[in-house]
């Protein structure tokens, strides 16, 4: 995708991503929104555009999918534009955190752009809409028509019935893929094929590379100046021990204390402790790790599915040495269940846009089956239509880190899909800091070694958050309560379906 989590905000968004999405699991609430920084000192939010604005102009399009500038500017925008004529569209594409600054700053001085994605901007979509970022398009596109009308889901694309984005990404994917440099592996004597499979196994693999490799070399990186990175690390290694994600759906009760995060912040302290983490990691951030993953200073990244995408654009010459793609490792070397959220909307049309018509009429020129094929050969997240990456050319490792996904990835409960009201709470919630990914930060760059009261108070502070936002809106009217975040009648391991 875009280096999503230089991208995706620490807590409250999955791509895109998300990124682009409405959050991990019944966890999209768990470090719920600091809604100052995202809407500019409190300041209200200029008033929607009535009308769709003109038929033609310039719409302005922010995002961060960097791997992904020529496909859109050839196979989405340049078509848009010569289906319209006097219509252009002007793209600027920013790295996550730089985005979410700029987004801020435009919208304090009424000039955001007509279409931009989430990345950088801190709070879940439900407490975006709720604060006017954005508004709806169900008013400017067929939605009937779109090939993934079935998949537009309330608190997840909809707010109060009204359609504010569209999923351009599949939601079955995750951000811990172990990707590896063929090269490196072969020349330590690691067979790049052998999957390591449990985490001691991937343990003895990090050392095995460690004293295999040349000087200059290490087995693993791992961008710790990123604690958005680190959160989902956290929470996908917490995943593959058994978690769900950070609200446990069997009780709703906040899960950052149980055995599972435990075990995942085990694991992280023991791989730095082996000397296997390459020395600068706590300076780098996601762009910066694959950089240097491709200069063969590591060995093994764990990533998501866009790695290659970035490789492709930036580091053509890294996929030459030969990538390699192994499951996320579990601690007994089962077979990984990873959990994520339906697919979530990509790109929103600003409130303050100009031509929110043309830029809503963008969004869904995206969901065409072409541009669908294009995209899956961009090799970034995997396209909402995924099944269209089998006729797309693509890296093989690629392909079989996609077929892994689809194995391994099981679609959370969304407790703001059963009950809208659900959303109310999320937009009400204010942060608890530090978060998961800050304390992970903190325990790797020595700051402190007891994360397990430092995950006891976090999920003591949003427990106690929650129930603060849930009285609040059910004294405005909200019918919700703490219960709505269990779901005794869904079966871990399987897809949850609304």
């Amino acid at each position: 995708m875009n280096d999503p989590l230089a991208a995706r905000p620490a807590a409250a968004l999955s791509r895109r991503r998300l990124l682009a999405g409405a959050g991990l699991a019944t966890g999209a609430v768990a470090a719920g929104p600091l809604l100052s920084a995202c809407t500019g000192s409190g300041d209200p939010a200029a008033p929607v555009a009535s009308g769709g604005g003109a038929e033609t102009g310039t719409v302005q399009w922010w995002d961060q999918f960097r791997p992904l500038t020529a496909t859109f500017d050839s196979k989405l925008f340049r078509p848009f534009e010569a289906a319209h004529p006097g219509v252009t569209i002007e793209r600027r594409e920013m790295d996550g955190p730089a985005l979410g600054e700029a987004l801020q700053l435009a919208r304090r001085s009424n000039q955001s752009p007509d279409v931009h994605s989430l990345a950088g901007l801190d709070g879940t979509p439900a407490a975006l809409v709720a604060n006017g970022w954005f508004q709806p398009i169900d008013d400017f596109v067929d939605v009937a028509a779109l090939p993934i009308a079935d998949q537009l889901l309330e608190g997840i694309h909809r707010f109060d019935g009204r359609l504010y984005s569209l999923p351009v990404f599949s939601g079955r994917w995750h951000d811990a893929v172990p990707w590896s440099n063929r090269t490196l592996l072969e020349r330590a004597g690691v067979d790049p094929a052998a999957d390591p499979g449990s985490w001691d196994d991937f343990r003895a693999t990090m050392r095995q590379l460690r004293d295999g490799l040349p000087d200059g070399a290490s087995a693993l990186v791992v961008p710790s100046k990123v604690p958005s990175y680190l959160q989902q690390l956290v929470e996908r290694l917490a995943m593959s021990a058994g978690a769900v994600g950070a609200v446990d759906p069997s009780t709703g009760e906040y899960a950052y204390a149980s055995q599972p995060y435990l075990d995942a912040m085990e694991l992280l302290v023991s791989l730095q402790a082996d000397g296997v983490v390459h020395p600068a990691s706590a300076s780098m951030d996601t762009r910066d790790a694959r950089a240097r993953w491709a200069a063969g200073e590591a060995a093994v990244y764990l990533w998501g599915p866009w790695f290659i995408g970035g490789l492709k654009v930036n580091e053509p010459e890294a996929i030459e040495q030969g990538v390699g793609v192994w499951h996320i490792p579990t601690p007994d070397g089962g077979a990984p269940v990873i959990y994520s959220p339906p697919p979530g909307g990509t790109f929103w049309v600003s409130a303050q846009a100009r031509l929110p018509r043309l830029g809503a009429q963008v969004m869904a020129a995206m969901l065409e089956p072409e541009f669908m094929r294009t995209l899956a050969g961009a090799m970034d997240q995997p396209p909402v239509l995924d099944e269209l990456v089998a006729e797309a050319d693509v890296e093989e490792a690629y392909r079989t880190n996609i077929e892994y996904m689809a194995s391994d990835v099981r679609t959370a409960p969304q407790p703001q899909v059963r009950n809208p009201d659900v959303a109310r709470v999320q937009a009400e919630m204010r942060d608890v800091h530090p978060n998961l990914g800050e304390i992970a930060q903190a325990v790797l760059t020595g700051s402190t070694s007891d994360y397990a009261s430092a995950l006891r108070t976090l999920s003591d502070q949003l427990t106690a958050e929650r129930d603060r936002a849930v009285e609040a809106v059910s004294g405005d009217g909200a019918a919700v309560g703490v219960e709505d975040w269990v779901f005794s009648d869904w079966q871990p391991g399987q897809d949850w379906t609304p």
